[in-house]
């Protein structure tokens, strides 16, 4: 199975909004609020957002792995992908991938292609998935806006009893404006649906018994 880490969750799409009076850490992160047991953070670069996700999760390094490299999958579990694909596969932990996000009429759809990597400690064993958005390899569509620019990265860390930490960074410029609406399920209903979909697949006996040569339990 050969990773294609990641998708952007895709919750980052969206993002462009105003920062309101919230607390805000020493490093420019601040805390927006914590649900489901997920803890959502954001933090200002120039005239767009970056999205942090905090949460933990029951699988092994493997099944997570496994999951996050299933590109076509994508749709089932990831916020408002509407379409994934592989573009180009390297090997096991490089790839290139195309993904289409379903905006609400009447707005245009965005698409976005991603060159990823995936790399993993041989001391503490964590995982690290960083994507860049790429030009060209996947002509554009018309009536669909092609996101330029965006950065993304996955941290999974081994913990006791089988449990994994699992941060998610990204930084997104969708194009547009967007409604304050649309941004604020972005950053609130997003990244839950997200985990709470990840969470019921990870129950799937596959995950729960992958074993990947390539990952080290």
């Amino acid at each position: 199975m050969s990773i294609k880490l990641n998708t952007l969750f895709l919750v980052g799409a969206f993002l462009s909004f105003a920062v309101s009076s919230l607390a805000q850490s020493n490093d420019g992160w601040v805390f927006k609020n914590e649900k489901e047991a997920v803890k959502v953070y954001i933090r200002k670069t120039s005239d767009v957002h970056e999205l942090k996700l905090v949460t933990s999760l029951k699988a092994p390094l493997s099944g997570m792995v496994q999951l996050l490299s299933e590109v076509d999958q994508y749709p089932v579990w990831g916020y408002k992908v509407a379409e994934a694909r592989v573009v180009r596969r390297v090997n096991d932990q490089e790839c290139y991938y195309y993904s289409r996000l379903d905006f609400p009429w009447p707005m245009n759809d965005r698409d976005i292609v991603m060159h990823s990597v995936v790399k993993q400690d041989p001391n503490t064993r964590a995982i690290s998935a960083t994507s860049q958005a790429m030009t060209g390899m996947v002509p554009e569509v018309k009536d669909v806006i092609r996101i330029r620019s965006c950065h993304s990265k996955w941290t999974i860390i081994p913990g006791a009893g089988g449990w994994l930490y699992v941060e998610y960074y990204i930084y997104s410029d969708p194009g547009g404006s967007l409604p304050d609406w649309l941004v604020n399920m972005a950053i609130d209903s997003g990244p839950r649906e997200t985990i709470k979909n990840i969470r019921q697949m990870l129950q799937q006996p596959k995950y729960q018994s992958a074993k990947l040569a390539y990952i080290k339990e």
